[in-house]
């Protein structure tokens, strides 16, 4: 039988497979090798995919995510796009990249063509970012926008035509230190590049009692200016003891207002409960009485004699013990000094240029009758104070609550009483000569409790047309501060 040589179909189709299957082999190992000089599918840089990219590229795009993108700041509403390099932010690309180079080489050339062929990708580690930033840069940005954005709280401000007070207004304030984390973590993503700045509430400021003060000095300097004269006052926060002292050292005729140290020193003097004659003396005294002649008898009882220069010396000792070294009585009510004697050497009283032309029988402060009636207000509260470590039990709680009583029944409906609301408690004594007027008391208000002491002097003589309206203003004034709330507006007499 003749043997065909030729070859079969068979054979031409297993040959013909074998010659594509080469060609296709060698185009693949083509495609492979080439692949090799770039990254593998899948690889990552810093959170970017760089797969199928020269290092060039990668390099770009990884620089394009990181610095040239801005990251976005939010503040409230508002948007900041900032650029990373104004924080001074770096990425070390060439360390990256070579981590990166190391990825893509670091597979057998064979093993990867095999899982080329197949499809499947060459097992790689994502390459970390690798950066750096300068917190002090990014902080200045940071204050830069907050400078820009904040609002200040607005502090409290006096209503001079209606002698009361407004409150302020709270604010807003970046909390920078607060906010670097957000920021920083914005600064080393590659994606979703936006931040928030920690914006805090600033409260308003709560009502200072310099406040007050101001009030005070703007509604009396023009009574200052136009006469020459001098307004004195002092004004005590029972709850805080927080003072306002405006001209509050200056020495000032006492006056009537010598009459509370006098009621005082008598009860420190009695050994048992007043009789019904002392206790009309001290009403008469305390209370107000076109006369003095109860005032007088009760320093006669002081001194144990019919000796009023000796009764107004206790009173000046008394004075002395509780440190009001600028007080002082040297005389009687409606009484000369001892002739050849002249008026005692105080700290208020010795200054080079004084203002004011003070009695020589009795002289006082704004400052030492307000600390004296806050020592009397402490006693009544049980509180004991300056009182209680001078005397101890020579004068009790229920004597200083006495003495209050009896000023508070001082009703006259003007001066420190014209500028509170009329069923404010005003325990008060008040007291004029030709050019002083004055008034101090205590004053108890849903807003709290506080000593006011307000002298006007005028040289020669002081109007009661321009001191009533002026102190009563005063008192109002001070009325409102303590109750921020719920004014007592009246008709201020502001000139």
């Amino acid at each position: 039988m003749r043997r065909n040589s030729s070859p079969g179909l068979g054979q031409w189709v297993t040959v013909s497979l074998m010659f594509a299957v080469s060609i296709f082999l060698l185009l693949k190992l083509y495609q492979y090798a080439g692949a090799r000089s770039f990254y593998p599918v899948g690889l990552t840089v810093a959170g970017v995919n760089v797969g199928g990219m020269t290092r060039e590229q990668a390099g770009d795009i990884v620089a394009n995510r990181y610095v040239d993108a801005p990251v976005i700041i939010q503040h409230g509403e508002e948007s900041f796009p900032i650029s990373p390099t104004r924080a001074e932010f770096t990425p070390d690309l060439e360390a990256m990249l070579s981590a990166a180079d190391y990825q893509r080489t670091q597979q057998d050339f064979w093993a990867g063509f095999w899982g080329f062929l197949w499809g499947r990708p060459v097992e790689v580690s994502p390459v970390p970012l690798q950066a750096t930033h300068n917190r002090d840069a990014l902080r200045d940005v940071l204050l830069e926008i907050s400078s820009l954005t904040d609002e200040p709280a607005q502090p409290p401000q006096p209503i001079p035509s209606t002698l009361s007070f407004q409150y302020g207004t709270s604010g807003t304030t970046t909390n920078i230190e607060a906010s670097f984390a957000d920021i920083e973590a914005a600064l080393y993503r590659p994606n979703d590049r936006e931040a928030r700045l920690l914006v805090e509430e600033r409260l308003a400021e709560r009502p200072d009692i310099n406040l007050l003060t101001r009030l005070l000095v703007n509604r009396t300097q023009v009574f200052e200016q136009d006469t020459g004269g001098v307004a004195a006052i002092f004004v005590m926060d029972l709850q805080t003891g927080e003072v306002v002292a405006v001209n509050a050292d200056v020495a000032m005729s006492a006056m009537d207002l010598m009459k509370i140290p006098l009621v005082l020193e008598t009860y420190r003097t009695l050994d048992r409960i007043p009789s019904l004659t002392q206790r009309q003396l001290i009403s008469d005294t305390l209370v107000v009485q076109p006369e003095h002649a109860s005032a007088n008898e009760l320093l006669n009882q002081v001194a144990g004699q019919e000796d009023g220069y000796l009764g107004a010396q206790s009173v000046t000792d008394l004075l002395q013990r509780l440190g009001l070294e600028n007080s002082f009585m040297a005389a009687p009510f409606d009484a000369p000094l001892i002739g050849g004697r002249t008026a005692p050497k105080t700290p208020a009283n010795s200054v080079e240029e004084l203002r004011t032309r003070p009695a020589d029988e009795m002289q006082t402060t704004a400052e030492d009758m307000g600390l004296l009636l806050s020592m009397i207000y402490y006693c009544s509260q049980g509180q004991g104070g300056a009182l209680l470590a001078a005397f101890g039990e020579q004068i009790t709680q229920d004597e200083c609550r006495q003495i209050l009583d009896y000023m508070d029944k001082n009703n006259i409906g003007s001066l420190l009483e014209g500028g509170v609301p009329p069923e404010t408690a005003v325990a008060h004594r008040h007291g004029w000569i030709s050019d002083t007027h004055a008034d101090a008391g205590l004053v108890s208000t849903p807003g709290g409790d506080y000593v006011i002491v307000a002298f006007l002097y005028k040289p020669d003589w002081l109007e009661w047309e321009l001191s009533s309206p002026l102190l009563a203003d005063i008192s109002r004034a001070t009325y409102n501060f303590f109750n921020f709330d719920s004014p007592f507006l009246g008709e201020a007499q502001v000139n």
